[in-house]
């Protein structure tokens, strides 16, 4: 198969107004630059302010559906901060967002944390190795690609209880996501999720399932900016 699979807003919005229900695993907004050597992964990087006026702006794109929404983050600081400006920008008031490991460096995906900061030094090193991974299903310090998707969705699915779930994570399980379910095939750093991208899963009111790479068009940037 070849091809991306993409979405925007506005696709979203249409399937859910159409009474599908949606899981979106949304990138977080624009963060600083990172340490590569930082074990942690930036954990404690906030989002810089154009970050976090376009995650208000993508939570205003959301507003309609504020009624049925739930929301998850990662415990890295950018992603909390995301969803809550998002639910901010939604117009939700007091949201509840529970800090999911498995949606930062507890991902299904990583195997060794500390092995996969190894794969990643230096840091030209992150989009060779990141694509490899999609193409072999294989990469030291990581599990099995379409083991670690699949436990993922699961995962997402048993939480899933909202018509539209905002799920603030990391570009790089997007992209391995997409990869396995046949929505992201191009892969390259040109095509790569961008800042508030997102994964979308779709639940059609057939019982049909559906995935594709959600371009929100809020943000070019793929990698941090200078503090």
């Amino acid at each position: 198969m070849t091809g991306n699979v993409e979405m925007t807003l506005d696709d979203i919005a249409s399937a859910l107004r159409g009474g599908s229900r949606v899981i979106l695993q949304v990138r977080h907004a624009e963060r600083p630059k990172m340490d590569p050597t930082d074990p942690t992964f930036g954990d404690s990087l906030p989002l810089t302010a154009e970050g976090v006026r376009t995650a208000r702006l993508l939570g205003e794109s959301l507003a309609p559906f504020a009624d049925s929404v739930q929301f998850l983050a990662s415990p890295l600081r950018r992603t909390r901060m995301t969803a809550e400006l998002i639910a901010e920008g939604m117009g939700v008031a007091s949201p509840e967002i529970p800090v999911e490991g498995l949606l930062g460096n507890e991902s299904f995906y990583y195997r060794d944390t500390m092995e996969v900061l190894q794969v990643f030094t230096p840091p030209e090193n992150f989009f060779p190795m990141c694509i490899e991974y999609m193409k072999t299903g294989k990469l030291r310090g990581f599990n099995d690609l379409h083991e670690s998707s699949d436990a993922l969705e699961n995962w997402l699915l048993g939480r899933f209880t909202a018509r539209l779930m905002v799920a603030a994570t990391h570009d790089l399980y997007i992209a391995a996501f997409l990869s396995t379910r046949g929505a992201y095939n191009d892969r390259s750093r040109e095509t790569w999720p961008r800042f508030l991208d997102a994964a979308a899963i779709i639940l059609d009111p057939d019982g049909s399932r559906r995935y594709a790479l959600v371009r929100t068009g809020l943000s070019t940037g793929i990698v941090g900016v200078k503090a």
